[in-house]
């Protein structure tokens, strides 16, 4: 590869990134945990910006079934937007949750169960939940899930809001509220760590998670290492991480590409189907061109190889290639020092 030709690929990647992001937003997760009364209520910290929570119900051994509380502070005439959600799991096929808007000056709508807890003085909004007949694909985990209610109003009146999602028996459910996408860089950086726990509620194991990525690493390093042992080299320490980064690059863009396809059994993605492959492709084009770049011979590694390697870094860290690690590994590779001897090649002239 001509450094014309790294540098187009570079830039190629940049205006791909540039076009993706805003269409792909989605919801940022959050994490409840022990909001099963009205008092412990889980914090929604800001009901406009688009949130996902994916949580479960819980079956309590000898006792009625308690629904788990959210709470929110809104002004009036703002927009409350709400989506409940299931899981695919097959063996909660019949666990069908529903919720309760429950806040000042609402129509009153429905009848919450007698265990529902209310503020006095509040009114409710009870929406039962109803299984849509086919899964909806989820573009930017990529995951898919069934729907099962959703309101959208204007708050009548300023104040604190509760909602009250229960079922007759335990399962996963989510929980999307907020229409206003927005990011926050920690939030950006850190979500292919959040989009684990989003498979595991979808029922699937860490080891089927990770799997996809460990099988490139394992072959990757396999069929590198049978290289430089026939050339009789270990390698530059530039190169062992720029390989290592590359390789994870690759990696996340391959578990991207088969979380997809197993979140395809049973739906249809249509148009969205593009943008799981442009995450997809991202990370792998990353992952070549990280490559490529390491295992080129040089005598002495040039800046311009350097400044490659850590812009590759840069842009592999906000399109979730490589896990951070292997940003960081790009970004050191770039960075570390020249040996002092001339390195053998890890590539034939």
């Amino acid at each position: 590869m001509s450094k014309a030709t790294l540098v187009a690929t570079i830039f190629t990647i940049l205006a791909s990134c540039s076009l993706l992001l805003p269409r792909a937003m989605a919801h940022a997760p959050l994490s409840p945990g022990g909001n099963e009364s009205l008092a412990t209520a889980a914090e929604i910290p800001d009901p406009l910006k688009s949130w996902a929570i994916y949580a479960q119900l819980h079956e309590h051994e000898g006792e009625e079934l308690h629904a788990q509380y959210y709470k929110f502070n809104i002004s009036q005439g703002q927009r409350i937007q709400i989506m409940l959600f299931k899981s695919r799991r097959s063996e909660e096929a019949a666990f069908v949750p529903s919720f309760v808007l429950i806040g000042p000056a609402l129509v009153e709508q429905g009848t919450p169960p007698d265990f529902v807890e209310k503020p006095e003085g509040s009114k409710s909004l009870a929406v039962e939940g109803q299984q849509a007949p086919v899964a909806t694909y989820e573009p930017f985990s990529p995951s898919s899930f069934y729907s099962l209610a959703n309101v959208t109003l204007n708050a009548p009146a300023s104040g604190t809001y509760y909602i009250a999602v229960y079922a007759p028996e335990g399962g996963h459910y989510g929980l999307a509220v907020g229409d206003r996408e927005s990011y926050g860089l920690d939030e950006w950086i850190l979500i292919p760590f959040s989009l684990v726990s989003v498979y595991q509620w979808e029922g699937q194991s860490l080891a089927l998670i990770l799997a996809p990525l460990i099988i490139v690493l394992t072959f990757g390093v396999g069929l590198v290492v049978l290289r430089l042992k026939r050339r009789g080299t270990g390698g530059t320490l530039m190169a062992r991480f720029g390989i290592l980064a590359g390789l994870l690059f690759v990696g996340t863009g391959v578990a991207t590409l088969f979380r997809m396809i197993l979140a395809l059994i049973g739906t249809s993605a249509g148009a969205a189907l593009g943008i799981t492959l442009a995450f997809a492709l991202i990370p792998i084009a990353l992952g070549l061109a990280t490559l490529r770049l390491s295992l080129t011979r040089e005598e002495r590694a040039s800046l311009s190889k350097r400044v490659y390697l850590v812009i590759l870094g840069v842009i592999a860290l906000f399109t979730w290639a490589g896990l951070l690690i292997g940003p960081v590994f790009a970004i050191i590779a770039g960075l570390v020092p020249s040996s002092g001897r001339k390195p053998k090649s890890l590539e034939g002239s």
